[in-house]
């Protein structure tokens, strides 16, 4: 194999799918993970759950082959390789296993959310046991409930049969009898109502519901608004995962999700020690529940006399309360360290309150750090009902500890500054995703107008086609191409063809074609040609085909909202080749 420039580690990501909250959460964190230094690519495999029994057989002929994407693990370069399926389970490894090549087997590996015996699998997963515990714990012996029922998840699912026995045995162990009539099983997506509703009129006197992810607490909510019920109110209900979904429903879900790091980030340590051929054990990430308004729990308190001693541990603690989403995250070398900017301010009015008086000069100096503060982003870090809750609740027991009218007005006023900035930032940010769907909308429409006009001959089109790809708005990308479309066989065994040709490559927005001679590729290769942006940590690849005719790949960077749009973008172009062909 040719020498890579800079020798850059190429790592895949094998996942069950992309456009989940929980995907697209779990691989940001790997990317955050990534140092600008570490000189790692990051190239996303992502696949189709297929259910047999709620697919139609279009569907399923197409997630098949789309599948196949995962065959690219055994035919391209990788250095390492992070799997996480869902559905995979131990029995489904071993079949998987058995037509993966030598060379598969080679690659240094590490497997996210997979439980098993074999000690020869490196895994990571969740401790699901410690916060469906504390959950629990919370529950019964703090509120006295006794009524509980789960909505739960695929047979398939490790985790949902091991989140299935936690809750199993957090209510046999506080005397509480478990029946099948308080469990039922989802798809594991937002599409579970049916199953809810069900749930629900089997249990008309439950009181609190345990469900195995967020996208099924999204189902609940649908069945429960039928019925005139509101979560936090009518019935208690947290979830799993804790993704930014928990924060964005009404009312805000509480969840269970990682405490001291990610799975994402655990995953990525040990692959990267294990690629050094360090020795390395399978790990359990702890978790905790993280309370909002669908059940509402705190995990501290925000104590007078440690702001009265300005405890820099302490305004830590508020900080990882308020913004716990930040320590998951890759600060850049350059960015502003917004933890510590935090402390700088708070301090400051702690100080003040200890003191009974603030200058008008030091009120402006706060004032212009807590603006700074949000102007860097730092709502990305949280969900606005939790801190404004937070804000909330420190208030309170500023205004309780502040003596001086003058001082405490203004030190209100501080907080004001604060919620004022929150509001103003989700609102910007609304305003900016919904011109981003919109703006992408618009190119893809004009991208299909501009396909549907014939330039001439088969080739003509063909030109054509890649000179239209600067009008899908992508940032950094790479379109591979076979000379004549491959023929998928649904054989367990098919492979990609050796051979194809990067025709195009988009940087930072700008489209180049590249010449013929330049165009050859072999499979292999596929992620370590040194035309690929190399200041990019992620690409995803998607596979572009129609029907069963395979006609390459797209490379995208992980950006904006490729995670939902990178497929329609794939399919169009399958379609305009396919019709191109049909036209020649």
């Amino acid at each position: 194999m040719r020498k890579r420039k800079g020798e850059k580690k190429i790592i895949g990501l094998m996942v069950e799918e992309i456009i989940s909250d929980f995907a697209k959460e779990y691989i940001q964190s790997v990317i955050n993970s990534v140092h600008a230094d570490d000189n790692i690519r990051l190239i996303v495999l992502a696949g189709k759950y297929i259910e047999e029994t709620n697919d139609n057989q279009e569907v399923i002929s197409y997630k098949t082959v789309y599948n196949n994407i995962f065959r690219l693990g055994e035919q391209c370069h990788l250095d390492g390789l992070i799997i996480h399926i869902g559905s995979i389970g131990y029995e489904k490894l071993k079949v998987l296993s058995k037509y993966y090549s030598k060379r598969f087997h080679d690659i240094p590996k590490v497997f996210v959310g997979l439980t098993t015996e074999n000690n020869d699998l490196t895994t990571i997963n969740y401790d699901h046991e410690s916060g469906i515990t504390e959950a629990m714990n919370y529950l019964i012996n703090g509120d006295g409930l006794t009524k509980f029922c789960m909505l739960g998840g695929r047979v398939d699912n490790v985790d949902s049969n091991d989140r299935k026995k936690i809750f199993i045995k957090c209510l046999e162990d506080n005397g509480l009898t478990f029946t099948e009539n308080n469990y039922f099983k989802s798809d594991m997506s937002t599409n579970c109502i049916a199953e809810a509703s069900e749930l629900l009129d089997k249990n008309p006197d439950v009181q609190a519901v345990f469900c195995v992810n967020d996208a099924t607490a999204k189902g609940l909510y649908d069945a429960m608004k039928l019925r005139d019920l509101i979560p936090g109110k009518d019935i208690l209900v947290f979830g799993f995962d804790n993704t930014r979904m928990a924060g964005a429903l009404s009312p805000t879900l509480s969840s269970i999700g990682s405490d001291s790091c990610t799975v994402g980030q655990k995953a990525l340590e040990v692959l990267l020690k294990k690629m050094n051929n360090e020795e390395v054990s399978s790990t359990l990430v702890p978790t905790r529940l993280y309370g909002r308004e669908s059940l509402k729990y705190e995990m501290y308190d925000y104590s007078f006399v440690d702001m009265i001693n300005v405890d820099q541990t302490f305004i830590y603690r508020i900080f990882d309360d308020c913004f716990y989403r930040y320590k998951n995250e890759l600060s850049d070398d350059h960015a502003v360290d917004l933890k510590r900017l935090f402390f700088v301010f708070m301090s400051k009015i702690f100080r003040s309150i200890k003191n009974r008086y603030i200058s008008f000069e030091e009120y402006n100096e706060i004032e212009r750090m807590i603006n700074k503060f949000f102007e860097n982003g730092i709502m990305d870090y949280t969900d606005a009902t939790k801190l404004v809750n937070s804000l909330e609740r420190l208030q309170s027991t500023v205004n309780s500890l502040q003596r001086s009218p003058s001082a405490r007005i203004t030190i209100n006023h501080l907080f004001s500054v604060m919620r004022d900035n929150a509001i103003c930032s989700i609102a910007e940010q609304k305003n900016i995703e919904k011109s981003a769907f919109t703006d992408s909308s618009r190119r893809l429409q004009d991208f299909l107008i501009c396909g549907m006009q014939s330039a001439g001959s088969q080739e003509e089109n063909s030109e054509k086609l890649m000179r239209m790809m600067a009008m899908l708005g992508l940032e950094n990308a790479v379109l591979y191409l076979y000379d004549k479309p491959a023929k998928f066989d649904h054989t367990p065994t098919m492979m990609f063809p050796e051979e194809l040709k990067m025709r195009c490559i988009i940087k930072a927005g700008k489209l180049y074609l590249l010449p013929k001679e330049r165009q050859s590729c072999s499979i292999s290769d596929l992620f370590i040609r040194d035309e690929i942006p190399l200041k990019c940590k992620g690409f995803v690849t998607f596979c572009v085909f129609y029907g069963d005719y395979i006609y390459g790949f797209l490379l995208c960077e992980l950006t904006g909202n490729i995670y939902d749009r990178g497929e329609h973008i794939a399919i169009q172009l399958g379609k305009s080749f396919y019709i191109n062909d049909l036209n020649g």
